[in-house]
């Protein structure tokens, strides 16, 4: 049983009772499912976790967030506590639902077509239908605006050319929602469209990109060679993408953060129970200050992690300004995140390092999040210029 995850008082001013026992009811069911022999298993082979999304959408927890007319339930409160469960377990597993769902059906949902709407979201929300987001580019990575990408239009018809890169989960997606330059404009920001492609076309290659971490969700290389879609498969506005795109960006960084905030937990607590049985020198690692003080530093640091991804998610939830507050959240969680991890292994030593315990997949899964989703850097331009803009 974690120490720390259930029973937590500092979220009640966030949380009403069944939001808790949402959170809880999630808890229960990946400690069953999701084992740690499970996981090791698809990290080590590269493995779709296809029985564990099974599990969740048979649940119906691709459905939160998503329009209640569509088969829907929850909002961006239960999003939070459904990630920090996930990312407790697996962190693939957490981003692989943020994609699908707060990603690319928060956009369809919001911005699509009624046919667009009918026709996906209900199978989003039963697990039938996987999606991806395309944005970045080699040459446009944390200056995402700059993409290369075309859509030229033909008739009816879009025309896709050119590369994305680092793109999760592209692979098994069903829809791949691309980014593309459908209008050269003076402003970088204008001209962007939002297209689902699927992933079937003729013309589109999709190649697994090998990375240090993230096996179970493979994150890849898209190429376009002149890929022809309809334009009914236009999300939103033609030429105006990226502003559509900026409310989406945001409830990102937010279920970011509470994948880390999971996540961090678990590491945390499998270092704590190691120090309480590992002994040296007649006595338990844990009875030494040293490692008291890591414990506490790290526990503390865990807990104002948490305080952000729910001041943040009820920001989100009632509507008022969240930019600021997620990008807080995402980089003191992301950043806090490799602290943990870090420390977490060095307390567990040899043991630590050793594929044989989860901790070194903490280790290699921590950086990725200080990287995706918009780089720390680029977090803390965002709140530098709301501290400093007037």
């Amino acid at each position: 049983m974690p120490s720390k995850f259930l029973d937590r008082d500092d979220i009640a001013p966030y949380l009403d009772q069944e939001q808790l026992e949402f959170r809880e009811v999630v808890f229960r069911l990946l400690e069953k499912h999701a084992t740690p022999e499970y996981l090791r298993h698809c990290d080590e082979n590269k493995k779709f976790p296809e029985e564990l999304l099974k599990v969740i959408a048979d649940q119906g927890w691709f459905a939160v967030t998503l329009p209640e007319q569509l088969g829907g339930i929850g909002g961006y409160l239960e999003m939070v506590g459904l990630l920090e469960a996930m990312g407790y377990y697996s962190t693939g597993l957490a981003r692989y639902w943020n994609i699908n769902v707060n990603m690319v059906g928060g956009a369809i949902a919001h911005l699509g077509s009624t046919q667009l709407r009918e026709k996906l979201i209900p199978a989003l929300s039963e697990g039938k239908a996987y999606f991806a987001f395309a944005l970045s580019e080699n040459g446009s990575g944390s200056d995402a605006a700059s993409l290369q990408t075309s859509g030229i239009v033909e008739g009816d018809d879009i025309i896709l050319n050119g590369t994305k890169m680092w793109i999760t989960g592209a692979s098994t997606a069903d829809y791949i929602l691309t980014a593309c330059r459908t209008a050269r404009m003076e402003n970088k920001q204008a001209g962007i469209s939002l297209v689902l492609v699927p992933r079937t076309s003729k013309g589109l290659q999709v190649n697994p990109i090998d990375l240090l971490g993230g096996h179970m969700i493979r994150t890849c290389e898209v190429n376009f060679v002149d890929v022809k879609v309809p334009q009914s498969l236009i999300v939103g506005d033609i030429h105006t993408g990226w502003m559509q795109l900026l409310g989406v960006l945001a409830k990102e960084r937010v279920a970011l953060a509470a994948i880390c905030t999971g996540a961090m937990q678990a590491a945390f607590d499998l270092a704590l129970g190691y120090t309480r049985e590992r002994k040296q020198f007649g006595k338990s690692i844990a009875s030494f200050q040293i490692s008291q003080h890591k414990l506490a530093d790290m526990q503390t640091q865990i807990d104002a992690s948490r305080l952000l991804v729910y001041r943040a998610a009820k920001l989100l939830s009632d509507g008022k300004p969240s930019n600021v507050p997620s990008s807080q959240a995402k980089f003191f969680g992301s950043d806090t995140y490799m602290r943990v991890a870090t420390e977490c292994l060095q307390l567990m030593g040899a043991n630590g390092y050793s594929m044989e315990y989860p901790m070194q997949r903490h280790f290699r899964e921590a950086k990725l999040f200080q990287i995706f989703g918009g780089t720390n850097e680029i977090q803390r331009n965002i709140v530098a210029r709301e501290l400093t803009s007037n």
